[in-house]
């Protein structure tokens, strides 16, 4: 009995331990600041006008950016048209019968055509001589030949690259005006321009 008071005197002081050292004082409640509404409604005023501002820069430079490619397409189309234009003011040069130099009347017409030519690098030009029907192939072929050689020198006389003509001769395999007169043969002996 003795040891059994002793016993119980040890449970009742562990316990009292246990009580005093395991449940010790309760955490205080964690303290959160006061939320200021006002500040929270500016900062979002704030990220909206900088969101205003950035999406009207933005629109202002697409705005920017579309009004110079319009210009750009107007400006390459105004010139493709300017091209289009030159290229059907060139002249035909004509010859006379048996000839393959420039004829004094004709002169202004091919000194207009270097001029337009001239204003063009990027223009390959061909230049196509013609005869009419009277004499053989072989000749014809080589007196359009002679022609096409000589509007070729007065082209690069004027300044244009020799590199970007070409010469054909069609004989008169390829006549512009059908008929066996002065008529038809005078507009049959010829150099005509392929411009590319």
């Amino acid at each position: 009995m003795k040891y059994s008071v002793i016993g119980l005197a040890v449970v009742a002081l562990a316990g009292g331990l246990l009580l005093t050292t395991g449940c010790g004082p309760k955490p205080k409640p964690e303290v959160k600041p006061a939320v200021n509404l006002d500040s929270i409604a500016a900062a979002e005023a704030a990220k909206h006008r900088a969101d205003s501002i950035a999406a009207a820069e933005a629109a202002r430079l697409k705005a920017e950016a579309d009004a110079k490619r319009a210009a750009e397409l107007e400006a390459a189309r105004l010139k493709a048209e300017a091209e289009a234009k030159d290229k059907a003011s060139i002249k035909i040069i004509y010859f006379d019968l048996d000839k393959a130099n420039i004829r004094k009347d004709m002169s202004a017409d091919a000194t207009f055509d270097a001029g337009v030519i001239k204003k063009y690098d990027n223009w390959k030009v061909q230049l196509e001589g013609h005869a009419d029907e009277r004499g053989s192939n072989e000749y014809n072929l080589a007196l359009g030949d002679r022609r096409a050689q000589s509007v070729k020198k007065f082209l690069t006389d004027y300044g244009i690259n020799t590199d970007h003509i070409s010469t054909i001769s069609y004989g008169k395999e390829r006549p512009a005006a059908q008929g066996h007169n002065e008529a038809a043969w005078s507009k049959n002996r010829r150099v005509e321009f392929n411009l590319r």
